[in-house]
């Protein structure tokens, strides 16, 4: 398939893109929901690391099925029936929580079903945009959703707490099912015909190992993908812990919960801020600079803080941090969307998702671990240092110009 806008008018892919970004609204609701009520059930900070853990190793294992599927059944009817499929889901949880039967078993089934199918619909939704929208607005649209999202999640970070307090979890997990609905009937503007990668897709015969046997063999004849996935890889070990630092640091310099909450929220406006930038004055701005720049600019940030662990220069720099964030969420993304072939796009992204996801929770356990024996302000400095190098790896090996990506088609 080509990356032409021809195949999606505006008149549909306008509602498709609303539509969509509609269904992705809730996830904090839920995140929040689950997560506090089963330290309600619990009374346990276990529980959090038990729910969080199982979330995150399913995520990371259906992501690598999740690349089989999109590129061997139609994109849109994945998006249409995997959005339902999430929609009754939290339906059903939703019956629990209202009936007063929701038990620990409960959020377990919820968080599992959610990363089994909703790391598809991720999957497809990044499989299907560069198909049709054309590259030079891929920046664009990826920071007017990136944006949506980051002003999505603060809202509902904000009135998370409320709506628990006042009436429980049961209306969250109803609004999640309605937005998931919204993301089903949105799929519905995209013309089947664009969905479908090969013509066999009527009857596809799904081999999910010969299919990643086939896709680790590409990467290694790609020399681009050989240098790219494993640098990704060493850099979701080191941004994992960076990106879960907050809470620890907080409690360091003594700003207690309300600090965490203010180091939350100015994350989240440093990656609403960079990306409005990229969605508006930023699109023609050259992708894989822009992309390691971000790198470097949180990287340095968390190094003055671990040598100057103040509550002034924190709250600089979990700004810079969103903000150096949204570098990798806009461009980096972008860049590596517009260069993969469609046929395998989703099958090398798959691959990414594990590789990046599987040995997060080792990294953490890790990171968190030496915290307790040499202090947050040392960890700082190193996984600083690490993530720097990582960046200059980047340099060093990947191209600088955005014209030398380029990657042969998979021959299947």
């Amino acid at each position: 398939m080509t990356n032409t806008r021809d195949q999606l008018p505006s008149r549909k892919f306008a509602p498709f893109l609303i539509g969509t970004a509609l269904g992705n609204a809730g996830d904090v609701f839920t995140q929040i929901a689950v997560f506090w009520t089963g330290l309600s059930i619990t009374g346990s900070a276990l529980s959090i690391a038990g729910l969080g853990g199982i979330w995150t190793l399913c995520a990371a294992i259906t992501g690598l099925v999740s690349g089989s599927i999109v590129d061997r059944f139609n994109r849109r009817n994945l998006l249409v029936y995997f959005h339902m499929a999430l929609a009754l889901l939290c339906f059903a949880i939703f019956a629990f929580s209202r009936s007063g039967t929701l038990t620990m078993w409960h959020l377990w089934c919820f968080l599992v079903g959610e990363a089994v199918l909703g790391t598809p619909v991720n999957a497809a939704f990044n499989a299907i945009l560069p198909d049709v929208v054309h590259r030079d607005h891929l920046v664009r649209i990826n920071g007017l959703l990136s944006s949506w999202g980051m002003a999505d999640n603060l809202i509902e970070a904000a009135l998370s707490g409320i709506v628990l307090a006042v009436w429980g979890p049961a209306p969250i997990f109803l609004f999640n099912a309605m937005m998931y609905l919204v993301g089903a009937a949105a799929a519905l503007f995209i013309p089947r015909r664009v969905g479908t990668l090969h013509k066999e897709h009527d009857k596809p015969r799904w081999r999910p190992i010969r299919d990643v046997r086939n896709s680790c063999r590409y990467i290694a004849r790609e020399k681009l993908l050989r240098r790219l996935i494993p640098l990704d890889f060493f850099s979701d070990m080191v941004f994992a812990p960076l990106f879960f630092i907050a809470p620890v640091v907080s409690n360091a310099i003594g700003m207690g919960s309300q600090g965490y909450g203010f180091f939350q929220s100015l994350s989240l406006g440093g990656v609403l801020a960079g990306s409005l930038v990229a969605s508006s004055i930023g699109t023609k701005w050259p992708k894989f600079p822009m992309w390691i720049g971000g790198t470097i600019l949180f990287s340095f940030a968390f190094l003055a803080l671990g040598i100057h662990m103040v509550p002034a220069v924190a709250l600089v720099v979990f700004f810079l941090f969103g903000l150096g964030v949204s570098g990798g969420r806009v461009y980096g993304h972008s860049l590596i969307q517009q260069v993969l072939p469609s046929k395998i796009r989703g099958r090398i992204k798959g691959i990414q998702s594990f590789l990046g996801g599987v040995l997060q929770p080792l990294s953490l356990a890790v990171v968190m671990a030496m915290v307790d024996v040499t202090g947050v302000d040392r960890v700082l400095i190193w996984l600083s240092a690490l993530m720097l190098a990582i960046a200059t790896g980047y340099l060093l090996l990947l191209p600088r110009h955005e014209k030398d990506w380029v990657v042969s088609q998979p021959q299947e």
